[in-house]
């Protein structure tokens, strides 16, 4: 039976839902991918995606509490409100893949899983959230931190308050230059004093 991962790098980490996870236990020493918040949300907030030239980020991973790749595609789908195509996944042992974000990275998957397998961990199959960065189309404008900033000031003060729960959850370890700048502005666009890896 395959022992399934699934990598995190988001609120997924510290807010799961009904994602199946074996211990609930998110390990800090994932492989390094490159990350911006360079995604809208649903709600239509910016929200943390793999992205090219995105900073390479240590992401989280934990193992999921099921040996079917169907089950674990489609539970990481529900849990971040995706379609199944919109997740990723590398199967070690048939070697077969799918990643439409940051292709050229299944390769840095790959070498990180084999090593984790080396140190004694069961990893067979690894599955992560693969929805594409497309804040430069839905905010017709271009991916700088000063845009995002922009864009964020003029969201409706519901959405804002959703983005700052969103950024107030994201996990230890994730710092990005568009996220760094949300920080400096952080007093303007919520007038509230706390910033996310600061409470």
């Amino acid at each position: 039976m395959p022992q399934i991962v699934v990598l995190g790098w988001d609120s997924l980490v510290g807010e799961p839902g009904s994602l199946p996870l074996r211990d609930g236990r998110w390990r800090e020493d994932g492989p390094r991918l490159p990350l911006e918040l360079s995604r809208l949300a649903p709600q239509r907030f910016p929200s943390m995606a793999l992205s090219r030239g995105g900073p390479l980020l240590q992401v989280f991973w934990s193992y999921m509490d099921t040996d079917s790749v169907g089950e674990a595609v489609w539970s990481l789908s529900q849990a971040v409100g995706c379609k199944p195509e919109n997740v990723g996944f590398l199967d070690l042992v048939s070697g077969e893949y799918w990643c439409r974000t940051v292709d050229e990275h299944v390769d840095d998957i790959r070498a990180w899983a084999l090593r984790k397998k080396g140190e004694g961990e069961g990893i067979e199959v690894v599955v992560w959230n693969d929805l594409k960065p497309d804040f430069e189309k839905k905010a017709r404008r271009e991916l700088t931190p000063e845009n995002v900033v922009s864009y964020m000031r003029n969201l409706r003060p519901e959405t804002k308050e959703q983005a700052r729960h969103y950024l107030e959850s994201l996990p230890p370890g994730i710092e990005t230059p568009v996220l760094a700048a949300v920080r400096d502005d952080w007093s303007n666009l919520f007038s509230a004093p706390n910033q996310p890896g600061n409470m």
